[in-house]
This record gives C-alpha cells, sequence and structure tokens, in this order.
C-alpha cells in the first residue's frame, strides 16, 4: 500500500464510497479518517430517534443531518487529494442508511417530497428535532345568531392575557374560529390554526345549510384523522361543521359568491313600484367601492327578490363575495347601492347567509 493512503484509514462504509480503485488501510470506530466512528453509531442513533416518532400518527417520514464540523471537510479533501470523482457524500450516504433503519424500526415509509413527519438529527449536538406537516381542512359550518365568525381580543388586556379572559388573550364570546380551534386542537394534537374564509358575516347572522366554506391549516399536528362532521355547543344554539375533507392544497383569497336573506329599515315607506325599480335595477348591476386598502373594486350583483311592508324591506340576494352588504344597503361609498335604487335611506338591520359557493365549482339552483 502506498505511503500516502497509509494515512487515510477508513472503517468500511466511508472506504467504499471511495470506490475499489484505491484501497484504504481499515480502521474501526474512532479511527476512521472520515467519520471518526459516526458510522457505527447509526444503530443507537435511529433507537433514539423512534420514540420521539411515537406521538405522530404518520405514514411518511424525510430525514434531515447535521453532520460534526470537519467530516464533509474531510472527505472533501481526501477525494481531492486521490482524484475521487462522483460517489455518494457522506453527509447523503449517513441520511440514507438511518433511514433504511428508522423505516425498518417504524414500519413507515420514506418520502423526501411531502414526508408527515420530517425528522432532524443533529449528530454533532446529539439531539433529535421532530415537526409534523400541517393538515389543511376543507370544512363548511353553519351558526346561530350570536356567534361571532372570528376570535376577537380580550377588550381589557388587548391580547396579553388576564384574568378576565383566562389568561389566553382573546375574548371569551362564542366564535367559529374558537370553537373549531378547541375541538380540532383536541382531536389533531395541534395548538396553533391559521383560518381562510369564503367571506365573512356579523356576529348576529346566521348562517344556514348548506354552509360557509372555509379551510383550516392545523400547524405541526399529532394526529391527522378527523370526522366527517363536529357538532358544537355555542352557549346560543347548535352549530355544525359539515364535509369536512383533508386537503395538499394551501388557499389564497378565494373567488365566491353568496345568497343572503337582508333585512332593511327605510326612511319612508316603500311601495310596489319602488320594489320593481330595485329588483330591475339591481340585476345584474355592476357595483363599484372601495375596500380597507382603499382601492377601487368592482362586484357585481346577480338578482334581487325584494318585499316591503310599509318602511319594512325584506330582500333575497345573490352577489360576488366581497361585496360589503351593509354598504350596498346604506350606499356609503357604494355605487348603485340599494338606498340610491329606491331613492331613499335604507338601514341594514341584518343579514343572513343561504348560500355560499365557490367560482370554481357550479352554483347549484342559482340562474
Amino acid at each position: 500500500m502506498h505511503e500516502r493512503q497509509s494515512k487515510f484509514p477508513l472503517c468500511g462504509p466511508c472506504s467504499r464510497r471511495q470506490g475499489p480503485q484505491i484501497g484504504f488501510p481499515p480502521a474501526k470506530g474512532e479511527g476512521c479518517y472520515i467519520c471518526g466512528g459516526l458510522s457505527e453509531g447509526l444503530d443507537k442513533v435511529s433507537a433514539k430517534v423512534v420514540p420521539h416518532l411515537a406521538k405522530f400518527e404518520f405514514h411518511t417520514f424525510s430525514i434531515g443531518l447535521v453532520l460534526p464540523q470537519g467530516v464533509q471537510e474531510r472527505e472533501d479533501s481526501l477525494r481531492s487529494e486521490f482524484r475521487i470523482r462522483g460517489g455518494q457524500t457522506v453527509k447523503s450516504d449517513f441520511s440514507n442508511r438511518l433511514s433504511s433503519k428508522i423505516a425498518k424500526r417504524t414500519r413507515k415509509r420514506l418520502d423526501k417530497v411531502r414526508p408527515d413527519v420530517t425528522i432532524l438529527v443533529n449528530l454533532a449536538a446529539g439531539t433529535v428535532e421532530t415537526a409534523s406537516r400541517p393538515a389543511f381542512l376543507h370544512a363548511r359550518y353553519t351558526k346561530p345568531r350570536g356567534v361571532a365568525q372570528r376570535r376577537s381580543f380580550c377588550e381589557k388586556c388587548g391580547g396579553k392575557g388576564c384574568e378576565a379572559c383566562g389568561g389566553a388573550g382573546y375574548s371569551t364570546l362564542p366564535s367559529v374560529e374558537g370553537l373549531v380551534s378547541k375541538k380540532l386542537g383536541a382531536l389533531l394534537g395541534a395548538a396553533k390554526f391559521k383560518f381562510t374564509w369564503y367571506g365573512s358575516e356579523d356576529a348576529e347572522s346566521a348562517v344556514y345549510p348548506p354552509g360557509r366554506p372555509f379551510v383550516v391549516e392545523a400547524k405541526n399536528p399529532l394526529r391527522r384523522s378527523v370526522p366527517s362532521q363536529l357538532r358544537l355547543r355555542t352557549g346560543k344554539g347548535g352549530m355544525l361543521v359539515s364535509g369536512i375533507r383533508t386537503t395538499h392544497a394551501r388557499l389564497g383569497s378565494p373567488a365566491f359568491t353568496f345568497r343572503t336573506r337582508v333585512s332593511m329599515l327605510a326612511e319612508r315607506p316603500v311601495v310596489a313600484t319602488d320594489v320593481k325599480r330595485l329588483q330591475k335595477e339591481m340585476r345584474n348591476a355592476l357595483v363599484q367601492y372601495r375596500n380597507n386598502k382603499g382601492r377601487l373594486v368592482y362586484k357585481k350583483v346577480y338578482s334581487v327578490r325584494a318585499t316591503s311592508r310599509g318602511k319594512k324591506v325584506t330582500a333575497d340576494v345573490r352577489l360576488d363575495g366581497g361585496l360589503p352588504v351593509k354598504r350596498l344597503v346604506s350606499g356609503e361609498s357604494v355605487s348603485p347601492s340599494f338606498s340610491e335604487s329606491l331613492r331613499t335611506q335604507l338601514r341594514c338591520q341584518r343579514f343572513d347567509i343561504v348560500g355560499v359557493w365557490p367560482k370554481r365549482a357550479p352554483v347549484d339552483g342559482e340562474g
């Protein structure tokens, strides 16, 4: 054996990675020039990892490795000196071997693209960290009046946590977000959730079947299985979350149309001719308004079916998502509006949600 090679004793795995063309003296344990005995300890590492996975419900996993400083550099230096090109690196070799051992111990499958659980093994510090892929759930909710859609910060502490809110930082009033988060937290073993809504409504608005769609992202869940529906107590009446299904997709700002039943009060009695004019002028009307960012936005009102009794007006309206119902009624920075069409000032007393449909899906029973 050449004297130059004798300076680089290698363990079996580290030697095989360099190929058969160059022979290196065999080494055991810490005597390996490249890994310093790490290769022989991978069985113990895999045994250490497995208990960290016991808390998760998962089918696939991936491994990330942090090597001690100098290991990768020593292999690079050796390959440069002996002009060894290509071949698996020490990091990928260790990762593949460790993955194989963990797969055998857990009977789960390696998936480098979309793993349920990601494992980070720091061989330098001797630590193991685990994290699970977020679970995305699509569903619909119905709710009674008196239940808000979103949680609001506690009025006394502004979200800091106090005795009045039990340290949570949120109002104790019932909300869809709060009730669903609490229930899913228990089912999935997750502490943080992010909601994406198909629009919103007032706390005093009822949402009727089939319900308003929404997507919730459960961050770092321990479990991934959920029932198809949840029945929740609100203190104001029953709330139902139905059609729950898991999805791989995130959701941005979804486009949708919706139907709402609006109760309004006019400054003067509204007669039949007023109602006919409202229905005619607002059918397929392109409405402009300024959103919260001050940007001019155009939305469509597809149909209005209205009735009146004195100053009271009730309307069944189908319109684009995002168009603020109360402002559409009053005419506040919205044109055309119901008040504009009826030639009298209207005030929205209440609006309920009858149906919500994503724009990519057909609208059942709607012309």
